[in-house]
């Protein structure tokens, strides 16, 4: 005997459970669309302030080429060189004042031997140094040897030594020495020696 039914009429599964997982995928799908469109708002706003800085940095930097421009086609360069010409002159003024004629003058006569006379005196001053080229004539060589190292014992000058010679119609000698000069004024100042505190008595 054979029974027949119609096993199909409800079908096997739930349908509140299918229910709850296509609204969790709506729910998922809803907040990752929020998220997407939020992150891109936010690039897009980032983007338009770097541009804006982009276009904000250019201006200012033709805006500093168009002054430079400007200022190299204001300068007078004849003026500059002009100026530049003054302020050589008067750093030449005011290192001659540094030279002392006198002084110099002085060291000559407490060394000079009789038979050499001095002719022509050069000094030439350039950042603090001084070179003095002098031109002497002399009856002898040794004469002239002699004046030159009684010039290194002054200790005023240093490096003596002689650059051209030659003799005069007269037969007599003619040098020419060159010469750092660095006279007392200029020389720089020994450092203070230190003080010694007395010595205390011995008690009694």
């Amino acid at each position: 005997m054979m029974l027949r039914g119609n096993l199909a009429t409800r079908p096997f599964y739930n349908e509140r459970l299918v229910t709850l997982l296509l609204a969790l995928i709506a729910l998922v799908a809803v907040a990752l669309t929020v998220f997407n469109a939020s992150r891109l708002l936010q690039l897009s706003s980032r983007r338009s302030e770097l541009r804006a800085q982009m276009d904000e940095d250019s201006a200012n930097a033709a805006r500093i080429r168009g002054n430079a421009v400007a200022v190299q086609n204001s300068v007078d360069r004849a003026a500059l060189l002009s100026l530049a010409g003054s302020a050589r002159e008067a750093n030449s003024l005011i290192d001659a004042r540094t030279f002392s004629w006198t002084t110099f003058f002085g060291y000559i006569e407490d060394t000079i031997p009789t038979g050499v006379r001095l002719n022509a005196v050069s000094p030439e001053i350039e950042k603090g140094d001084i070179v003095v080229t002098m031109l002497l004539i002399g009856r002898q060589a040794d004469d002239v040897a002699a004046f030159m190292t009684a010039l290194e014992e002054t200790g005023a000058f240093y490096d003596v030594m002689p650059t051209g010679a030659d003799r005069t119609e007269d037969g007599m000698e003619r040098v020419t020495i060159r010469a750092g000069y660095l006279p007392p004024a200029l020389a720089p100042a020994p450092a203070p020696a230190a003080a010694t505190a007395p010595a205390k008595e011995g008690g009694r």
